[in-house]
């Protein structure tokens, strides 16, 4: 069993990404890409952004041999539409596997910090099903041109997360999860690449594919491993 993990390439802000799962993706037996792979992707009925066509092309190419799993980030709306495109699974929160005998919990992480307030409001006012249906009514256009000025707006107003201890929240979840049984926590958000072993169990956060390119690598030999990509 031989499995990749990965989040937060924010697509097209860099496009390393393609390269790096072109050249990877027959290893696998499992891709998991937890999240915000997209710098913004709504999912329109019978419609994707021209801007995201070769990331779409790659992902046909590697779901044909791999299986693959897109997580939902908080830069992703109804995410669960690119079925309609690609034959990938779709995790809209949370999942649970079972890998080589171990109790596997993987998740993007933007839900778990209760005390970043203005994010879960955020995330209340838009990620509900009437805001998402009328979202859906917007100008392609115009809503590519508003997530833009949302995400400038969202990280000059809260640019480091370390500041806002999230990263400290993440790491306390994850610890609780394996204290209940869970042996692996996967996480992803925060941007920090993390390989942390808990008296209970590890924690894993896959950090970021534009600035740290890391990734996290599991294979029945050697379990799971922290990369960075040199490409």
């Amino acid at each position: 069993m031989k499995c990749l993990f990965l989040s937060d390439a924010h697509f097209p802000k860099s496009k390393a990404i393609l390269s790096f799962l072109l050249d990877v993706y027959t290893e696998f037996d499992a891709i998991y890409i937890l999240g915000d792979l997209f710098e913004f992707y709504y999912g329109y009925e019978n419609f994707f952004y021209s801007h995201h066509a070769e990331l779409f092309g790659v992902l046909n190419v590697i779901s044909k041999k791999t299986e693959v799993f897109l997580f939902e980030g908080n830069h992703e709306y109804n995410l669960y539409a690119i079925k309609r495109f690609l034959d990938v699974n779709v995790v809209e929160k949370e999942l649970e596997i079972e890998i080589d005998g171990m109790n596997v919990y993987m998740e993007h992480g933007d839900r778990i910090d209760k005390n970043d307030i203005y994010y879960r409001l955020f995330r209340l006012a838009l990620k509900n099903p009437f805001s998402l249906k009328l979202i859906g009514k917007i100008d392609y256009r115009f809503l590519f041109d508003m997530s833009k000025k949302a995400s400038h707006f969202s990280k000059k107003r809260l640019k480091d997360k370390t500041d806002r201890r999230t990263d400290v929240a993440l790491e306390a979840f994850a610890e609780q999860l394996t204290k209940n049984g869970k042996d692996v926590v996967i996480l992803a958000h925060t941007h920090t690449p993390l390989l942390k072993k808990m008296d209970s169990g590890l924690y894993i956060n896959c950090g970021d594919f534009f600035e740290h390119f890391s990734y996290v690598v599991y294979d029945s030999k050697n379990g799971f491993s922290l990369k960075f990509y040199k490409g």
